[in-house]
Formats: structure tokens, C-alpha cells, sequence
């Protein structure tokens, strides 16, 4: 985990946590769980504005369906008849939970991620010894030139 095996960790396990598009970040378990708090308090009061709107004719329960006229894939909403909004209501759940991610790599680029993760992949899964040679770094080229 240091700069000698050529990549740098996280000591602990963060969770990512989205809100959108544009925000994504990672979390000790402390914030997530502050957050999750967070979560299920809006979750409570959008179940409570639905139900006092479906109360009021003003919410329907929603599907949807892919379609393909013509060979072009659409997507075709409707107000399903055959659900009722309570129950959809009551499934209605937190969009987006915190996973837990482990490793971490702390990187300045992609690349430089993607570089640390081979580097502590290699680390993990040393090269299997050449059979005929014994050697690691032979790649079979000593038994190509018998």
C-alpha cells in the first residue's frame, strides 16, 4: 500500500455515495451513515407529499415499456390502471444506497488509477515460476529455445 509497490490505498473502506450525474463522492462510514439518516427523513416526507396528492387526484401510478416501431427502440410511458398508488407508494424506496468500496486508490487521473490497480493486482498474483527454469521472469522463452 505505499509508493514502492507502485500505488497508493485508502487505509479504510470508503462508500460511494451519488446524487446525480455530477456528484459522486467517497465517504468514511461515519458521514454515510449521517447521510443514510439524511436519506430516509426525505424519503418520509416525499411518501407523505404523494399521499396527501394522490388524495387530491394529482398522482398516478407510472410503467413503462420499450417499443420498436419500425425498428427504433422507444420508450412508451403510461398511468398503469392495474397498480394503485398506495402500494406504489409504500415500495417507493431510496434511490441510491452508499456502497461500500474497497480498495480505494488515491490518483490524480484515470490513468494513474488504472496503473495502480495493475500495479496492486501484480502485487496480489505474482507470476507463476517458469516450470522448466524456475525462474519469474522467463515467460516461457527459455523452453522456445530448446
Amino acid at each position: 500500500m505505499s509508493a514502492d509497490a507502485g500505488y497508493e490505498m485508502h487505509p479504510g473502506t470508503l462508500y460511494d455515495y451519488t446524487a446525480g450525474v455530477y456528484c459522486g463522492v467517497l465517504v468514511t462510514e461515519k458521514v454515510m451513515r449521517k447521510l443514510a439518516a439524511l436519506q430516509a427523513q426525505h424519503l418520509d416526507a416525499v411518501k407523505r407529499l404523494l399521499t396527501d396528492s394522490h388524495a387530491d387526484g394529482e398522482v398516478f401510478p407510472s410503467m413503462w415499456t420499450l417499443h420498436y416501431p419500425e425498428g427504433k427502440q422507444t420508450t412508451v410511458r403510461f398511468i398503469d390502471k392495474s397498480l394503485s398508488v398506495p402500494e406504489r407508494i409504500r415500495l417507493a424506496s431510496i434511490s441510491r444506497q452508499p456502497t461500500a468500496e474497497y480498495p480505494v486508490f488515491i490518483a490524480s487521473s484515470m490513468d494513474e488509477a488504472k496503473r495502480m490497480a495493475d500495479a496492486r493486482r501484480a502485487e496480489l498474483n505474482p507470476p507463476a515460476p517458469c516450470p522448466e527454469c524456475r525462474e519469474n521472469e522467463c515467460n516461457g522463452e527459455c523452453m522456445e529455445v530448446a
